[in-house]
C-alpha cells in the first residue's frame, strides 16, 4: 500500500500532548467526548506552535532568521531545529519554557473571560442588541 500519497497524518509528540490535555483540564474542559477532545488538542496545538514561533523569531538574532525559515520550510527535523535553536539563540530553554507558561496564561486567561462574559437573554440575543426592533420604520 502507498502510504506516500496520503494526507500527512498530524503527529503532536507525547510531551505536548500531555500539555494540551492538562490545559484543558485546568480550563475544566473535563466533558469531552473524545473526538472532541482530540479536535481541541489538533486546534490547541496549532495555536501553540505558532506561539511559539513567534516567540522563536522575537528572540533568535535578525542574522540567523532566514536560516530558521529556511529549516521550516524544507521541513528539517525536530531535532535538527532544536539543536539550531539552542546553537543560536540564546537563552533557548528559557525562550521555551516562558512561552508554554505565558501561552498557558493567556488561554486559561481567556477561558476565564468567555465563562464570565454576559450570557444571551432569553431571546437569544445580548442586551446590546435589544433596542433594534423599534428603529427600523413601518410600511
Amino acid at each position: 500500500m502507498d502510504t506516500q500519497n496520503q494526507a500527512p497524518k498530524l503527529e503532536i509528540p507525547q510531551e505536548i500532548r500531555n500539555y494540551l490535555d492538562g490545559l484543558l483540564k485546568d480550563a475544566g474542559m473535563t466533558t469531552l467526548d473524545d473526538q472532541m477532545r482530540e479536535e481541541m488538542i489538533k486546534e490547541l496545538f496549532a495555536r501553540l506552535d505558532n506561539f511559539i514561533a513567534s516567540a522563536i523569531i522575537e528572540k533568535l538574532p535578525s542574522e540567523n532568521l532566514d536560516e530558521f525559515i529556511k529549516m521550516n520550510e524544507e521541513k528539517k527535523s525536530q531535532a535538527e531545529i532544536e539543536q539550531f535553536l539552542k546553537d543560536k539563540m540564546p537563552n533557548a530553554q528559557e525562550v521555551f519554557a516562558n512561552a508554554f507558561s505565558d501561552f498557558r496564561n493567556l488561554y486559561l486567561s481567556n477561558v476565564s473571560v468567555a465563562r464570565n462574559a454576559p450570557a444571551p437573554n432569553a431571546a437569544g440575543t445580548s442586551d446590546e442588541n435589544k433596542a433594534a426592533p423599534d428603529v427600523a420604520p413601518k410600511d
